[in-house]
């Protein structure tokens, strides 16, 4: 893969569990404002948070469904499904970024994140969960750039980094929160074990390569 022209990376991802409608539109967003040279999708190893994942394979196979051939190619920006890390442990943030940065060492290299792991909590002291939970959350705050897309039910990121809770360097994406909404994996593993219709809540395609491997539906 030619790296000419490419001073601008996006990185993004999801445990694709399954991957939904909602992901692609995440990723659509990405892809449309003219931020971004290229974009990489990248599908979550194993996780000791997430124990009930379903194999990799099956999990990869149902991001290059949504993010299918003819997709990529009617977005504006360069899109990349990167399966680095879905066949080994996940490893930190921090450390994928400078995986990257290594990779493309002249890049911008920015990760995209929902409003919600940035907003002040509590339980953190008034701080948020990247910088209290993630490994070296501090530094990834403070030394590296978080694209920061709204989400229902949060402060708007734009409220935030005007009060100085969100840095001034992270790049604030935009968006009709109705055109998003929250489509939640574990809603749709819900309704498949109890029978329930999902089909309007992932890509058609992904749906059929549920139904035809049976994926979680109850034993």
């Amino acid at each position: 893969m030619s790296d000419r022209g490419t001073k601008r990376i996006a990185i993004a991802g999801s445990a694709a569990n399954p991957i939904t409608k909602g992901h692609r539109i995440f990723a659509e967003y990405l892809t449309h404002c003219g931020k971004f040279d290229r974009v990489f999708w990248l599908t979550s190893g194993s996780r000791r948070d997430k124990p009930s994942l379903i194999p990799a394979e099956d999990r990869v196979q149902m991001t290059e469904l949504a993010f299918n051939k003819a997709w990529r190619k009617s977005q504006p920006t360069e899109f990349v499904v990167d399966t680095r890390e879905a066949y080994r442990e996940s490893i930190p943030t921090i450390r994928l970024l400078e995986e990257f940065k290594l990779e493309y060492p002249d890049a911008e290299i920015t990760f995209a994140t929902g409003v919600d792991v940035l907003v002040p909590r509590e339980e953190y002291e008034g701080g948020c969960e990247v910088s209290h939970r993630w490994v070296e959350g501090e530094s990834l705050m403070k030394n590296w750039t978080f694209a920061v897309l709204p989400r229902e039910g949060y402060p708007h990121p734009k409220k935030l980094q005007k009060e100085g809770k969100i840095p001034e360097h992270f790049i604030i994406i935009d968006r009709p929160l109705s055109l998003l909404g929250d489509i939640s994996s574990t809603e749709i593993r819900s309704r498949i074990a109890s029978g329930k219709p999902f089909d309007n809540l992932v890509d058609h395609q992904v749906a059929e390569y549920i139904c035809a491997h049976r994926l979680y539906q109850r034993v």
